[in-house]
């Protein structure tokens, strides 16, 4: 490549990388180097291709890494390197390599949002000082309140805490603000809701997160999807016109009248017995196992899960690469077929979704306290129903955060007002909380917030 300056080299490089073919891209950022040695956007992109997509190859994740701290030199005031060179240090267990230009970023830039919370993925997510990590991700938002990905952080940590209240408002907030990795949010709170018997919206959560969500989620949140409505089938809050629907999904809808899966499958079966057992042939033994998994899928409700996370469509995708050519591309149709199906009879579920009216209120008082009309925003949060524990929870949260940002501003008697509340909802909880650890959490929260009242001089 010959190239007469390095930004003609980058862009040609960004539109190879665009297309998928990573080894030109890398020549091309590399032609900018050797053009222009501190080419800042150059030095971060060859070095995320060399600690990701071509780390495989000799020597390419030290190089990687070398250019990703050439490139946090030559840019120090962006992001990209920053956290590139996070993910890198962080795939090869060097946790210490990864803060230290965090660090060395912090000190130089104090209110630099993204650079606290990256801290806070990396000493709250990654590593071993989760509380730590809340206290920075609590600065990010100190600096940027609406940062998506300082609440989905947040998320994490409560979710591995166990703290499921304040997990499901940190996910909330960080759906709302618009995180980087919605997928991931609505994963977990689909995990929340399930855990607590709200079916329908863990199905709602599941549900979106296979829609939108990072690869490594796709497959969990089918599973979910298949798990809680098999669950509301069972409760009786399904619909028996399912298993016929599905039934009569078609192999080739445009030229024939849709026939029963089971009349398929044994078509298949026989197609497949043709081949000696023991077959060398790795694609007709994967073949045959999606056979069974389709089979045991099919055997009662189509919705019945028979093993962790099976469903009939992933089952029928199985079964297809047992074969090429025509009856490959038919097995395919009938999987898009079934999935089509599938996912319109869980609209349908959706539709009744069970009312969240403390969601609706608590959005009521976010927009009262932007607007900063803080006594009915007060007043709106004392009027949510808490009755149940986890409603409790999220408002002690949500008036402790609300109290966090009052104080921001110097408004000292509203943030007094907003601790005294969430101080008491916590307290409660810890007087109802018949768990050890549980317990524990609870009076932390409650010490934290004496703490609070007492640095505003009411204890």
């Amino acid at each position: 490549m010959s190239f007469k300056t390095a930004d003609e080299a980058h862009a040609e490089g960004e539109r190879r990388q665009r297309r998928g073919e990573h080894e030109g891209a890398l020549a091309a950022f590399e032609a900018a180097l050797k053009l222009d040695p501190r080419h800042a956007a150059a030095l971060n992109d060859a070095g995320w291709l060399l600690t990701t997509t071509l780390s495989e190859r000799p020597g390419a994740r030290g190089r990687g890494l070398e250019l990703l701290r050439d490139a946090i030199a030559a840019g120090p005031d962006d992001t990209r390197p920053l956290y590139n060179f996070a993910d890198a240090c962080v795939a090869v267990g060097q946790l210490g390599e990864a803060l230290a230009p965090v660090q060395a970023a912090l000190q130089r830039r104090p209110d630099w949002a993204e650079a606290w919370n990256l801290r806070g993925w990396l000493r709250g997510v990654k590593g071993d000082d989760p509380r730590g990590g809340l206290d920075d991700l609590q600065q990010a938002l100190r600096h940027r309140f609406w940062y998506g990905d300082a609440h989905l952080n947040r998320g994490r940590i409560f979710v591995a805490f166990g703290e499921h209240a304040e997990a499901e408002s940190a996910l909330r907030l960080a759906l709302r603000c618009g995180c980087f990795r919605p997928g991931e949010a609505h994963y977990r709170l689909a995990g929340l809701h399930e855990r607590r018997g709200h079916l329908r919206r863990a199905l709602g959560h599941y549900r979106r997160a296979f829609e939108v969500g990072a690869a490594e989620f796709q497959q969990d949140a089918a599973g979910g999807v298949v798990r809680c409505g098999n669950a509301l089938h069972h409760r009786g809050a399904f619909f028996v016109h399912a298993d016929e629907q599905i039934r009569l999904a078609t192999i080739d809808r445009e030229d024939r009248r849709p026939r029963p899966i089971a009349d398929v499958l044994v078509e298949v079966r026989r197609e497949l017995a043709r081949v000696p057992e023991g077959s060398e042939d790795s694609q007709i033994e994967v073949g045959r196992l999606g056979l069974l998994a389709a089979e045991a899928c099919l055997e009662g409700h189509v919705l019945e899960p028979r093993w962790t996370d099976q469903s009939p469509a992933l089952a029928i995708e199985l079964l297809a690469t047992g074969f090429t050519g025509e009856r490959h591309d038919a097995l395919r149709r009938l999987a898009e077929d079934v999935r089509r199906i599938w996912l319109e009879l869980y609209d349908e579920l959706l539709a009744r979704e069970e009312p969240d009216p403390e969601a609706s209120a608590l959005a009521e008082v976010e927009r009262l306290t932007g607007e900063r009309d803080h006594a009915a925003a007060i007043a709106a949060l004392r009027a949510i129903d808490v009755c149940d524990n986890g409603h409790l929870l999220r408002r002690a949260d949500v008036a402790e955060r609300l109290g966090d940002r009052a104080r921001l501003h110097g408004d000292v008697q509203v943030a007094l007002d907003l601790y005294r509340l969430a101080h008491g909802d916590f307290a409660r909880y810890a007087s109802y909380a018949t768990a050890g650890a549980e317990g524990m959490a609870r009076m932390r929260d409650v010490n934290r917030l004496n703490g609070k009242l007492s640095e505003l001089g009411d204890r």
